[in-house]
């Protein structure tokens, strides 16, 4: 008797469990996604509907120092997070490009040959200078910041009162610790700041990162495409000193301890569940007006998509000259290609969505609205126009400005070099009164860069790419010309050359040529006046100090604008809030956001099929062709032709290893290596990509097209047992590879385990 009543108890108990998942799983179904890269403590006013999706602790979500958050690190420029108590940290392959081009070498290629560290001994030190950040506090100092700016009247002396606040408040939360690095970080158009406090390790190493072939499987062919193949991962470990706090690197540094680090997931994800990613995305530009969209899509998108395929085929052929060149420019073809890609796909986008005219349409109905009430008109009336003045101002130089900053920030030496003249303009003044980046807090790391230059200097990449931008420069119209001639004397000997020979371009290669040598230039860093430098020969210290007081132009004038849109900014987002009257995100600005979703495929296009959400390893296989970039490594393919796998590798959904897998989330870049995480902020994949037809939306949100792209974790672990064997770190992941204790509770419960491994039932007539 007490066996039936334990029976009918579990029986009701399990159908009480599917109902909940039957409606949780429809509400997911019926979910459309409103965007929205949300900061941690916004999500407080969407609790019910997180509910709704199935987090029962949604309030954890909102603490970012708690778990699942507390996980979460800044790689400075990629997402990534803690997997384990010993630092391991999981993120994309293609966030490692700069380690891996640091360490290979034509006769020891990680990029082709992948790495495994089968001991802690074996991990390899990253790039000079690679740091992790982790988040300790998010405080808002909107008041301290934004107090009396309206009573300022000068643009400009409005900048430096903010830039002067700023640095006030970092200097009083750094000075008691040396481990905290803390930067004040502006919301809404600089209606809100925030400072964020962020523990810095500093010694960071490579564990794992697959081969090339496997990690970036599909090449720029499949970029932003879908369906996608790609196992787009790599491990790091963080140290530290022995007494836990951060170092440089040392052989006796000890892995960190994280408070909080991921667990793998205990479910197999399926189509239509909850999903959200942890991470920190870099720019969008939402709160744009329609104006400023209108310029982006007519004038500036097209002028850098035009430099970058050509700058790109400059990379290219410098990479074909030999295996060194190669891996120095590889991180350079992938940026360059990457972000090229990304703007002729906004294009198309806007193009084939007719988004210009959609915001002109959301701008003109927040007019009306605006002037629909005096109080309004009285409020908000002149900012819009304001704005635009204010912006067309800049416009007109825009492509001007962009190049010449290419020169000053692209052209290997001319970079270093402009950094070491601007410390020498810094460098007599009181550290709380220079610029904010050449403060000294920020010196190492500037000499880190100095140092980690060398590693992919070469005189052939400098030549071609500055006679690349210089080229460029001179086909301006002659008016852009004049006032880079006035500013910059070098352009005219320049601008009078007619051949496309070597001369053509300021002769850097003479016996007075110092600073290609990385312990040069960082004593020049360290040590050189102006007048030192005034003195100097180096031929590429003279250009820089030519190029100098054109550069200054150009910081001026986005000083100048910064400080008119200190107030006209915020007036804008008070309208727009008003008129929207819901949450809404501020643009991504390289912060901690959290945005949530749901599984699902999509539809490419009205008469299209549509896209299923998991790609899988068969398919892998049969897109395998032996050559780039759809060259399976042979071990892959073995592995493939095996199976099924047990837990976790295996989805029983799909009856296949998972590869990628499809969401509606709402990321862009900076992204890539975020966590995906379920509804019990477990982790089961990582952001790497989206989907061609809806990158506009980093301009304006597109919910049914806005599709993320995810490496499964599933295939992450299985290629880790099966392909390449990294036992050692399945181990310290705590994944368990047999079938009977895998995926507990999942396959503990045996009332469960016996309803998802029963035979489908026939198909009904």
């Amino acid at each position: 008797m007490n066996r039936l009543l334990i029976s009918i108890s579990l029986l009701l108990v399990l159908l009480a469990f599917t109902g909940c998942q039957s409606h949780y799983a429809e509400n997911r179904k019926a979910f459309e996604n409103p965007g929205g890269m949300w900061m941690p403590h916004q999500l407080t006013e969407q609790v019910d509907t997180l509910k709704s999706l199935g987090v029962n602790r949604s309030s954890a979500l909102t603490d970012p120092l708690a778990y699942p958050l507390g996980a979460i690190v800044w790689l400075g420029g990629c997402s990534a997070s803690f997997v384990s108590s010993d630092g391991l940290i999981v993120t994309n392959h293609h966030c490692a490009h700069a380690s891996l081009q640091f360490l290979s070498t034509p006769e020891c290629n990680l990029y082709d040959d992948g790495f495994l560290a089968r001991s802690r001994k074996e991990e390899l030190p990253a790039e000079t200078g690679k740091k992790v950040w982790v988040t300790q506090a998010m405080i808002d100092v909107t008041e301290t910041i934004r107090a009396g700016l309206a009573d300022i009247a000068d643009p400009l002396d409005r900048y430096e009162a903010i830039e002067s606040r700023i640095k006030a408040l970092i200097a009083e939360n750094e000075k008691d610790d040396d481990t905290i690095r803390c930067s004040v970080k502006e919301y809404f158009m600089g209606q809100q700041y925030f400072l964020i406090k962020q523990l810095e390790i500093r010694d960071i190493r490579l564990v794992y990162t697959p081969k090339e072939s496997v990690g970036n499987f599909g090449g720029f062919v499949d970029n932003w495409q879908w369906p996608r193949h790609a196992c787009d991962f790599t491990f790091y470990r963080a140290y530290v000193a022995p007494d836990g706090s951060p170092a440089e690197y040392s052989p006796d540094n000890v892995p960190y301890r994280p408070k909080h680090y991921l667990r793998i997931a205990n479910e197999p994800l399926k189509k239509h569940d909850f999903v959200m990613v942890a991470g920190y995305p870099g720019r969008t530009q939402r709160w744009y007006t329609a104006e400023q969209m209108r310029f982006t899509y007519e004038q500036d998108s097209p002028n850098r998509i035009r430099v970058l395929k050509e700058v790109g085929d400059v990379y290219e052929s410098l990479a074909a000259q030999s295996e060194d060149l190669r891996i120095k420019v590889a991180p350079s073809i992938m940026g360059v290609t990457n972000y090229r890609q990304l703007l002729e796909f906004t294009q198309d986008n806007i193009r084939q969505y007719d988004l210009v005219a959609k915001k002109d349409a959301q701008q003109a109905a927040l007019v009306d609205w605006v002037q629909a009430k005096s109080q309004r008109r009285q409020q908000w009336a002149d900012v819009l126009d304001e704005i635009d003045i204010l912006n067309q101002t800049f416009q007109q130089t825009a492509y001007r400005d962009y190049l010449v900053e290419c020169v000053a920030q692209y052209v290997p030496l001319v970079n270093s070099v402009h950094t070491i003249v601007r410390m020498a303009e810094e460098r007599p003044k009181p550290d709380s009164e220079r610029d904010s980046e050449f403060q000294q807090r920020n010196w190492d790391r500037m000499i880190q860069a100095q140092q980690r230059a060398q590693q992919s200097y070469d005189p052939a990449i400098v030549k071609a790419v500055l006679r690349f931008y210089l080229a460029k420069i001179n086909e301006l119209p002659k008016a852009d010309k004049d006032y880079i001639f006035e500013h910059f004397d070098p352009m005219r000997t320049f601008a009078a050359q007619t051949d496309e020979s070597e001369q053509a371009i300021p002769d850097f290669f003479t016996e007075a040529l110092t600073v290609d040598d990385a312990d040069v230039r960082v004593d020049l860093f360290k040590n050189a006046s102006l007048e030192d430098l005034q003195a100097s020969v180096d031929p590429v210290i003279q250009f820089v100090l030519n190029l100098r007081p054109l550069t200054k132009t150009i910081e001026d004038a986005q000083h100048m604008y910064e400080g008119h849109m200190a107030l006209l900014g915020p007036q804008y987002v008070d309208a727009r809030k008003a008129f929207y009257d819901r949450p809404l995100a501020p643009d991504a600005n390289g912060t901690l956001r959290v945005t949530y979703g749901t599984v699902r495929g999509y539809r490419p296009s009205p008469e299209a099929a549509v896209y299923e959400p998991f790609t899988t390893v068969t398919e892998l296989v049969a897109k395998h062709t032996g050559e780039k970039p759809f060259d399976a490594p042979q071990e892959l393919l073995d592995a493939a032709r095996g199976g099924p796998y047990p837990p976790p590798y295996w989805s029983k959904e799909i009856d296949n290893v998972p590869v990628d897998f499809l969401a509606d989330l709402d990321i862009t870049g900076g992204n890539s290596g975020s966590a995906t995480l379920n509804s019990k902020g477990q982790l089961v994949g990582l952001a790497f990509d989206g989907n061609s037809e809806s990158v506009a939306s980093n301009l304006l949100f597109m919910p049914d097209i806005t599709r993320s792209i995810h490496v499964d974790i599933r295939y992450v672990l299985w290629l880790m047992k099966y392909v390449d064997h990294a036992d050692n770190l399945l181990k310290e992941l705590k994944i368990k590879i047999d079938v009977d204790s895998a995926y507990k509770p999942w396959v503990s419960d045996p009332i469960r385990w016996r309803m998802l491994t029963r035979p489908p039932r026939p198909a009904q007539k």
